[in-house]
């Protein structure tokens, strides 16, 4: 039984310091500054992490292992904040056997879709809610406006959007973990679910063989390639495209992706951060009096006063769990959900499953594990439906 004086919500923090970038998007300070919760507790194996992670967050306990912190405190939300994805299904297992309400998770949710399959039926059975960190295209207020003004009209009948990932050292198949699925959960926020996917994935301009299939960074898995182009089919009758390739030198705050209508466009870069319209159906050079106009909505704390830097990031997390909660209270599934953010990973693994067998995917995709792991333990299909490695 929690004493009375406890805050309405006890939340652990699972990091992971052996592995880059455990706590890079701020997942784990995500619940401060909430009077309705209090973080109690943080695992990480890395004992150096402990008091540098527990100080940021407030949390007053530390556990070199995420079981035993589960078992010793009466949790009711977990953040799972690595990057190191071979760990995000069982993390998200051991907290849904735990008995906690919500989890809110760095995303990609899970490395396959078998894996997030298998954790959407765990969580589904036992009543928790997932929320998964696309914060910026679901929260972010600049979004918001957007989408409305899409919804209204304003650039007529939506036809086709052009995505792109950083396309910095990255880029390929990386970029499509790190930044991609942020790109696909804001597509399928504007026009809906994905009906087809055509992918094609090169390593130096050149088609693949299982030889270039090599494991990916941070626990991903098999990857291939430096180069991937994906076109998406919609079942509003909306198309879509979606490209990064790898270049060192590259900008690294151009990812996202363009939307065309039939009276006009928009455009989405930086996060979310850089968002504006534009009044006519196609970009041509000296084109009198047409000119991209900004949406600039701020973001503003939970006291009303206007945030810049890096405190929207740090708002836009806290809105995350803030709407995880009230999802777990009134018994929905939050805006960012496990659901959503596996048919981001979907449109994802649909490219490198439409390379692999060299044809147009349906959706659901019948390949639930990783295609580059499939093609390196059974081949992969040509057009003529024969296997080759």
């Amino acid at each position: 039984m929690k004493p009375a004086h406890a805050p309405a919500h006890r939340i652990g923090v699972i990091g992971d310091s052996t592995h880059p970038r455990s706590y890079g998007h701020g997942i784990h300070l995500a619940w401060v500054g909430l009077p309705q919760a209090e973080v109690v507790a943080l695992s990480d194996p890395d004992p150096g992490a402990h008091a540098l992670r527990a100080a940021e967050c407030g949390a007053r306990r530390t556990y070199a292992d995420h079981r035993e912190m589960l078992a010793a405190e009466d949790l009711d939300f977990v953040s799972i904040c690595p990057h190191y994805y071979a760990r995000h299904a069982e993390w998200l297992h051991d907290c849904i056997a735990a008995g906690v309400k919500g989890i809110y998770v760095e995303k990609p949710m899970t490395r396959t879709l078998a894996e997030a399959d298998a954790v959407i039926a765990a969580a589904e059975a036992a009543g928790v809610r997932i929320a998964v960190a696309h914060q910026w295209g679901r929260y972010l207020p600049n979004l918001d406006a957007l989408r409305a003004q899409v919804r209204d009209g304003r650039i007529g009948d939506l036809q086709v959007m052009r995505g792109h990932g950083k396309c910095d050292a990255r880029g390929g198949p990386h970029d499509v973990f790190v930044l991609g699925t942020h790109v696909f959960d804001l597509m399928r926020s504007i026009a809906g679910d994905v009906a087809w996917v055509a992918g094609q994935v090169r390593r130096n301009g050149r088609q693949l063989t299982a030889a270039d299939i090599h494991d990916g960074p941070e626990g991903i898995g098999p990857l291939a390639g430096d180069q991937v182009f994906g076109a998406f089919g919609f079942h509003s009758g909306v198309t879509a495209t979606f490209h990064s390739f790898a270049d060192p030198a590259a900008a690294t705050q151009t990812v996202g992706f363009e939307v065309w209508g039939t009276r006009g466009g928009a455009s989405i870069r930086n996060g979310g951060a850089e968002v504006a319209l534009y009044p006519l159906p196609a970009v041509r050079p000296q084109q009198d009096g047409a000119r991209w106009t900004p949406i600039d909505e701020p973001v503003y704390d939970r006291h009303g006063r206007k945030l810049s830097g890096d405190a929207i990031g740090q708002r836009i997390n806290q809105l995350v769990v803030e709407d995880l909660m009230a999802a777990c209270a009134q018994g929905r599934d939050p805006v960012s959900n496990a659901r959503s953010a596996t048919a981001a990973l979907e449109m994802a693994m649909a490219m490198f499953e439409s390379e692999r067998v060299q044809r147009r995917v349906a959706i659901p995709l019948a390949t639930r594990e990783n295609p580059f792991a499939v093609w390196k333990s059974h081949g992969r299909e040509t057009g003529n439906g024969r296997g080759e490695g």
